[in-house]
């Protein structure tokens, strides 16, 4: 009995310095949690972005195949040409317009199925299979 009254008269000596480091700790920790979880938010947000942007990636670069498939094709008599395309993860739609013998001035919109917007614009040579003047509209 002794010897825990002793203790406690030690305690009560002190100056406080075991309380203050504690909470100083506990802050240190969570500061470091917190920041740990927003770095975790910030890049499931820009997997998401990401994905978006890959699927309407994806969804232009097939519309590109088409596109160019059917303006090689087009009759010369042909002005301009429209089309929907339905794919599995969204639909595409494509105006083109012939600015020249073999110059076409094409617009292309893709949409996703997570309804995300993909538009562009570009010039298509038909002789040489190649675009040109690639503008992204926003």
């Amino acid at each position: 009995m002794k010897r825990l009254s002793h203790f406690f008269v030690n305690i009560k000596n002190e100056q406080g310095v075991i309380f203050p480091f504690t909470i100083m700790c506990a802050l240190l920790i969570s500061a470091l949690f917190l920041h740990s979880v927003t770095l975790y938010d910030a890049e499931i947000q820009f997997f998401e972005e990401e994905k978006k942007w890959y699927e309407a990636d994806y969804l232009m670069k097939h519309t590109l195949i088409y596109v160019k498939q059917a303006l090689v094709n087009a009759p010369e008599n042909v002005s301009s040409l429209s089309q929907t395309i339905l794919f599995v993860h969204g639909q595409a739609a494509y105006h083109a317009t012939r600015i020249g013998s073999t110059m076409w001035s094409v617009t292309v919109s893709c949409v996703t199925s997570r309804q995300f917007r993909y538009d562009v614009q570009f010039q298509y040579h038909s002789l040489t299979n190649s675009i040109s003047a690639w503008k992204e509209l926003y």
